[in-house]
């Protein structure tokens, strides 16, 4: 496996971790049912894609993506799916667009490092 692939597991576990972290702290199903998920889990999930986006600078978008993939996967798997499963995938995709442009930035300020 190459730097991308495990960077890529890296986003993904740790966004799952994110998730259950929150969840477990907050005493909810579901951790954007706890205030902290969005005055600590959204922020920590951005301060990893901007991590990961000056890591590895190339197709940085994903680095704001594929956290919330982990934390939708950890969702499945913590509470199944249910019949809200497409609105939760379009509030993690509309959840991920800061952490998009966090990954960008965090791509510019890698790209800039490397000069």
């Amino acid at each position: 496996m190459n730097r991308g692939h495990w960077l890529l597991i890296v986003a993904l576990l740790g966004g799952a971790a994110i998730w259950v972290g929150i969840a477990a702290a907050g005493g909810r199903r579901e951790a954007w049912d706890s205030g902290i998920y969005f005055t600590i889990g959204i922020p920590l999930t951005c301060v990893l894609a901007f991590v990961l986006g000056i890591v590895e600078p190339a197709r940085s978008w994903r680095w704001g993506v594929v956290p919330f993939a982990g934390q939708f996967l950890a969702m499945l798997v913590t509470q199944g799916v249910g019949n809200l499963l497409p609105l939760g995938m379009i509030v993690f995709a509309m959840l991920s667009i800061p952490a998009v442009i966090t990954a960008r930035i965090g791509a510019a300020v890698g790209k800039r490092r490397a000069l």
